[in-house]
């Protein structure tokens, strides 16, 4: 393949989305996503999906984002490369489906206190809606021009084809309803956002524990404020609220406004990158030892008092 400065938007334009989404997925993903990108789509995303009380319990009882984060964060990407990298329907996409499968199994089992706490259908597509909108949402929201109608045809269909092969507690969701459109999607991601919900000790407790590692993992310590406020911003003001985790004054959340537009306008200026995510993600991948000495495990209490955060309430 041959490229140039930019290089991406030539291959992806000969490509048709019906036929081609998952070679369009892999390409955009693969040669135009930072790291980075990563982090503020999984963190910020995740204190969204736990807004149901039984979300944000599930996450606290497995307390994998309170205790060992750096894991969490790997095996996300990992989960994430599989399905957006080498495709869904790959046979690497298809192990990690049935892995993320297993792992709810176990966990409903593990957890009789917390019915149907893999059941609700809306619970695994407002995951996969919002991986897919996430970029576009983002860079509307910001003013600036949002994915190109293929692009958003091609993300639609993966989000969909993804969640056929999820299972739920009570059996495969092959069959069931999955939004039938990019306009469908977003409706669907405001119906979710809108419902009414109770905030809880458990979502509180999980959101500051995910907005201070997104904020130690990504910034030095002077700019570690801001990478909380880079959190809630990303997370909405209502997510902020109903997890009690506080909001930003307004010219803070305008300092945050021009931060990420600026990095958006920086990397239309910027060559597209020539090596692959997966290989740029692995330069930076802790071992197993690295983590075992960076995150020892230990039991989670259901109990513990939530870590202490200065900046929640400014």
């Amino acid at each position: 393949m041959r490229r140039g400065y930019k290089w991406v938007d030539r291959e992806l334009a000969r490509m048709t989305p019906e036929t081609d989404w998952e070679r369009m997925i892999s390409l955009y993903v693969s040669y135009r996503v930072p790291e980075f990108a990563l982090a503020m789509m999984l963190y910020p995303g995740t204190m969204r999906m736990m807004q149901p009380a039984l979300g944000s319990a599930t996450l606290a009882h497995t307390a994998k984002l309170e205790r060992r984060p750096h894991r969490r964060f790997q095996d996300g990407n990992d989960f994430l490369m599989a399905w957006m990298v080498d495709g869904v329907s790959s046979a690497a996409g298809r192990s990690a489906t049935e892995r993320l499968n297993r792992i709810h199994r176990s966990i409903a089992r593990k957890t009789p206190h917390l019915p149907g706490n893999f059941d609700d259908i809306d619970d695994f597509v407002y995951p996969l809606v919002l991986l897919a909108t996430f970029g576009d949402r983002l860079q509307t929201s910001l003013g600036l021009p949002g994915m190109s109608e293929p692009m958003k045809t091609a993300w639609h269909r993966w989000a969909q084809a993804l969640f056929r092969l999820l299972e739920r507690e009570s059996g495969p969701l092959a069959d069931e309803a999955f939004p039938e459109g990019w306009n469908a999607m977003t409706a669907f991601a405001l119906k979710f956002d809108s419902r009414p919900y109770e905030p809880t000790e458990s979502g509180h407790r999980v959101a500051t524990a995910m907005m201070d590692f997104f904020s130690r993992r990504w910034f030095p310590a002077p700019f570690r404020a801001f990478g909380r406020d880079l959190t809630r911003y990303l997370a909405g003001e209502r997510v902020c609220r109903l997890h009690r985790i506080g909001w930003i004054s307004p010219r803070r959340e305008r300092l945050v406004r021009v931060f990420l537009k600026s990095a958006f306008l920086a990397q239309r200026l910027l060559p597209d990158y020539r090596t692959p995510l997966p290989e740029r993600l692995r330069r930076t991948r802790r071992t197993h030892a690295e983590l075992k000495e960076l995150e020892p495990y230990r039991t989670p209490s259901v109990n513990a008092p939530a870590p202490a955060d200065p900046q929640r309430y400014h």
